[in-house]
């Protein structure tokens, strides 16, 4: 059971039950850096990838390099916390960042990509085709983005949320909603494992929906008789990276929203990341 930090009075009651609901996670803080290449977690400058590697592409073009987290780098950071994470590799998201698809079609799968190499010393960076770099969509000078490790709360509408929506009162809603912005930054956090911050609802049950092949882009796709067989599995989804807009990134996604990239469980285990699902939302 994780340590939160001391609760407003409004939120005595539910002592217990709010520290049973937390969860580990790991947060980033951004800074700029200089190399290009460089080993470790950043947004931009030139992904770490398998040697011979193409760069992605979807049927509008070339994607744009986001990210990539550095598993090892992680492990240093977590401890034994978050033990479903690799402890090595390299992974790297690639988006169509003009696009941005929302996630809620099964055809919006081959407008991201994610390169995974099982080990650092074996990836190789790759420079941007020179169509990107001629669109402006190639962010050489990388964020370096330095992990710590932290606890976090889930939403209220969370599928683990501590209490039932029609229990929370104003206040206790209202310092709820401070004590979550108090553990990570706020909804825009760029956060790997742990409770998103979802800025519409919980996604859980879009991923698997979509990835059993639903278009949940309006009601139909929830209340078909297929849906409500598939309703249980999606429990088994986590967070693995929540990629938030923000000025020092540059990064607006929609209406400023957020990129959030989940798996489930055993996939994460097995390191099985063409089986991730991406979506974005915003207000």
């Amino acid at each position: 059971m994780l340590e939160l930090p001391p609760l407003p009075s409004s939120l005595q009651a539910w002592h217990e039950r709010l520290e049973s609901a937390a969860a580990p996670c790991l947060l980033f803080s951004a800074r700029d850096a200089e190399d290009p290449d460089m080993p470790g977690c950043r947004y931009g400058g030139h992904p770490l990838v398998p040697p011979g590697t193409e760069w992605p592409r979807s049927p509008r073009g070339l994607l744009v390099f986001v990210g990539q987290l550095d598993f090892a780098e992680l492990a240093a950071c977590r401890g034994e916390a978050l033990p479903h994470l690799p402890r090595e590799g390299v992974l790297a998201l690639f988006y169509d960042a003009q696009e941005q698809r929302w996630g809620y079609n099964p055809k919006d799968s081959a407008y991201w990509k994610l390169v995974w190499t099982p080990r650092r010393d074996e990836a190789v960076p790759l420079a941007p085709p020179q169509e990107l770099e001629d669109a402006g969509l190639a962010f050489d000078l990388p964020l370096r983005l330095e992990p710590r490790l932290g606890v976090c709360l889930p939403d209220p509408w969370d599928r683990r949320a501590p209490l039932p929506a029609d229990e929370w009162g104003q206040e206790q809603a209202d310092d709820y909603a401070v004590l979550r912005e108090r553990l990570t930054g706020g909804e825009h956090a760029h956060q790997v494992e742990g409770h998103p911050w979802w800025i519409q609802n919980d996604a859980r049950l879009e991923a698997e929906l979509v990835t059993h092949g639903l278009y949940c882009g309006d009601s139909r796709g929830y209340d078909s008789p297929e849906a409500r067989r598939l309703e249980p599995g999606a429990s088994a989804w986590r967070l693995l990276w929540q990629i938030g807009s923000d000025d020092q990134t540059g990064f607006t996604w929609g209406d400023g929203g957020n990129l959030y990239l989940l798996l489930r469980e055993q996939d994460l285990r097995a390191c099985r990341f063409d089986r991730a699902w991406l979506g974005l939302q915003c207000r």
